[in-house]
């Protein structure tokens, strides 16, 4: 049965979900929307919501996601090993193998935190510490390495990390600016080498949503006072068992784009009149970054006795990120923006000098001493440095 609207009641009575009654009464509103899946939200007057996800039948790896998310939301409620994961997720309500229909809570009182931080126009230090901890939460949820795990989960590196040995990339080239990112990338000097240092020493022993970036992350009830607002992840489609670097990259870059999409090129697009224009101060934002850290060492029972060493693998995927991020950025437009220029030339340089970028960059204190880099720029001026010092031009 494919999802469509006059059969989407009738699919929620017989599972139980909606009383005839209710049906009867009215008060149902349903919409309806796609993009790698069919999604559809049901609100009830003086009841639950719900959020569905259909796979695309034609699709196979429409098919794939919607199983393996799926299996996460069977597992959270089902398995005493992902109870971790349970309390960030949407209430699991079904789910239907013979069509791949997937049915959880809709929260539909709630803003992402991408969107919360554009509101504020700032980056709170408590909510990064919250999304430290809520990460490691469920990154204590282990598996052994070498061992058989579920078919569902693939357990490879992202796709960025085997750019450089793909024998065919046209799918990347869907727009004209995404199709230059595409050569610009092929030929940066160097670029090969790092990204397989992060393919061959990926780890795979523990749960990661792989596609962790703040748009993912809820709060809800949107206007309640931040200590009573529920933090909730969602859209675990290519969740996988793999390296928990990943997801707290994902975490720092968002910090990262976040201070260069504050940026207005009204004083001209060069690296330093951007940098000299963000709206956005880099102590605001580095301040929420060791927050977010400090949050996610603290949950880390793992990672706290290791913590340099898991903080240089953390910004070099954060490197690697920033450079999905500007290709997402750069997919549905013609012509790039100069910001999403910056965001590579900061991923290249990043990836050249990690250590220097934990500290200038994002402000990171080091648990090593004395040799360890400077924890934070002692100005604006010292980070611009930083940042454009022979920096490789794109």
């Amino acid at each position: 049965m494919e999802i469509v609207t006059r059969n989407i009641v009738r699919f929620l009575v017989q599972k139980k979900l909606l009383d005839q009654d209710a049906v009867v009464a009215g008060g149902l509103a349903v919409s309806m929307s796609r993009s790698r899946n069919r999604f559809v939200r049901v609100t009830q007057r003086g009841g639950p919501g719900f959020f569905i996800k259909q796979a695309i039948a034609t699709e196979p790896m429409s098919i794939e996601t919607v199983k393996r998310e799926a299996e996460i939301y069977r597992g959270a409620f089902g398995d005493e090993r992902l109870v971790p994961l349970r309390e960030l997720l949407p209430a699991f309500h079904d789910f239907d193998e013979s069509q791949n229909i997937l049915v959880v809570q809709l929260v539909d009182d709630a803003e992402n935190v991408a969107e919360h931080h554009r509101r504020l126009r700032r980056c709170p230090p408590d909510l990064a510490r919250r999304l430290g901890r809520a990460i490691a939460g469920y990154h204590r949820i282990r598996f052994e390495p070498g061992k058989p795990q579920a078919a569902l989960f693939p357990q490879k590196p992202p796709w960025i990390c085997d750019l450089h040995i793909e024998s065919d990339v046209s799918r990347l080239r869907r727009s004209r600016a995404a199709s230059s990112l595409t050569d610009l990338l092929l030929e940066a000097p160097g670029l090969a080498a790092h990204l397989a240092a992060i393919r061959e020493d990926w780890q795979r022993d523990t749960l990661i949503h792989t596609d962790m970036k703040w748009e993912n992350c809820l709060l809800a009830p949107r206007k309640a006072a931040p200590e009573q607002q529920r933090l909730l992840v969602i859209d675990w489609e290519l969740a996988d068992i793999g390296d928990a670097a990943w997801d707290a990259a994902g975490i720092l870059q968002a910090y990262v784009n976040f201070w260069i999409g504050s940026m207005s090129a009204n004083g001209g697009t060069s690296p330093d009149a951007l940098l000299a224009n963000a709206a956005l101060p880099i102590d605001d934002v580095q301040s929420a970054i060791s927050s977010f850290w400090d949050g996610y060492v603290q949950g880390s029972a793992a990672y706290r006795p290791v913590t340099d060493a898991f903080l240089d693998r953390c910004v070099r995927m954060m490197a690697a990120r920033m450079l999905i991020s500007a290709y997402e950025m750069s997919a549905h437009v013609e012509v790039g923006d100069p910001r999403l220029l910056l965001v590579l030339q900061i991923a290249f340089n990043v990836f050249e000098n990690p250590r220097q970028a934990a500290g200038e960059l994002l402000g990171i204190r080091r648990n090593q001493a004395p040799d360890a880099m400077p924890s934070a720029p002692s100005s604006q001026a010292a980070l611009e440095q930083s940042l454009t010092h022979e920096a490789q031009h794109v």
